[in-house]
């Protein structure tokens, strides 16, 4: 037989779409940085959102709204860093610069000192918080270098500032303009989603905020009653470490357990008890108080969003992994109705019974 020949025709609409979509990826692969900011000022706006959406059903104008709401978040944010920022960094110092004789003290309890010395870790960890300690006037000076550098970038601030104020102003007519590419049907289907996502948004930011307030100031004040060394320090880490979800609040319980390991092993014991009985209450009370149905994420896939989005943007990542989760289960569960419905109908009527045929 004579070979046949085959001639496959590109259209010019199909190439032009193809160099449109690499073009796009070739743009945002070069524009990381920008497209970042952009997320973070969406995230920012539409944690802010649902605020402003409640004072524009009272009466407010949408402007002056969103005006108020992101002036009084930025008073609050200056006044809290301006009065805790120097108390803070002074304990910080003294906690970086005690963690030497706090080892010691912990490696006096008998049964701890048995362990650390069968792993073989001892003299290790000892050189380690010597090495920390040593190094923090050079861990400062880098640290103020890299705070320079980012309060230098005095326009960057000031741009994803207003990106975020105009997104939280003029969201509704974003959404609409994009909604007026879309046939009614579409818009009638996905306006809602796109509501439920901006609201899942902003309860899992406010959410974890006022939740690691509410675990910082558990942290800070048992630490103050049993007499636990910085006790501001350990509720500040706590409450950043409690931003990241499941993962953090386990690691701030390891970190003041250890310290109550310095002060007396009843003191560690009573920690690790208040640590187990308010993570229970915050995962099976607080939570579900907190987010309710807005954000209804199973553990496995908060861990996994966590540690995928962590690896993209790191800690920043890991604290928005939630409410970004949270709107991709919003969609696709959107986007999988239809057929979820129609494989619903299909096991419905193969479910039932044949009628009897006629004699």
């Amino acid at each position: 037989m004579r070979p046949q020949r085959v001639e496959i025709v590109v259209g010019i609409r199909t190439l032009m779409t193809l160099f449109g979509f690499g073009f796009i990826i070739v743009l945002a692969i070069l524009s990381l940085g920008t497209l970042i900011s952009i997320f973070l000022a969406a995230v920012l706006a539409f944690g802010l959102d649902p605020i402003v959406v409640s004072l524009v059903k009272r009466g407010w104008k949408r402007g002056v709204a969103s005006l108020v709401v992101f002036a009084g978040l930025f008073v609050a944010v200056f006044v809290l860093v301006l009065v805790t920022a120097g108390p803070v960094w002074d304990q910080i110092q003294e906690f970086v610069h005690s963690l030497p004789a706090m080892w010691e003290k912990m490696q006096q309890q008998d049964w701890f000192q048995s362990v650390v010395n069968a792993a073989g870790a001892d003299d290790k960890i000892a050189n380690l918080l010597k090495d920390l300690a040593a190094g923090l006037p050079d861990a400062a000076g880098a640290l103020l270098g890299a705070a320079g550098a980012v309060f230098g970038s005095v326009l960057s601030l000031v741009t994803l500032t207003f990106l975020s104020l105009f997104l939280l102003m003029e969201r509704p007519q974003i959404t609409g303009w994009l909604f007026g590419f879309a046939s009614p049907a579409s818009e009638q289907r996905w306006h809602p989603v796109v509501e439920n996502s901006i609201k899942a948004v902003s309860t899992s930011l406010i959410g974890n905020i006022a939740i690691s307030i509410v675990a910082a100031t558990v942290a800070g004040v048992s630490a103050w009653i049993f007499d636990l060394p910085f006790p501001l320090v350990l509720a500040v880490i706590t409450g950043l470490l409690d931003l990241i979800p499941q993962v953090g609040a386990t690691v701030a319980a390891v970190i003041l357990v250890a310290v109550g390991l310095t002060v007396s092993t009843e003191a560690a014991i009573a920690m690790l008890i208040i640590q187990l009985i308010y993570q229970q209450l915050e995962n099976y009370v607080v939570y579900p108080i907190v987010y309710r149905q807005a954000v209804e994420l199973t553990g496995f896939t908060t861990i996994v969003a966590v540690l995928l989005a962590g690896s993209l943007l790191g800690v920043v990542g890991a604290i928005l992994a939630v409410p970004f989760a949270a709107v991709i289960k919003t969609v696709v569960h959107e986007a999988g109705a239809p057929r979820r419905a129609r494989m619903e109908a299909m096991r419905a009527a193969e479910a039932q019974p044949l009628a009897p045929q006629a004699p």
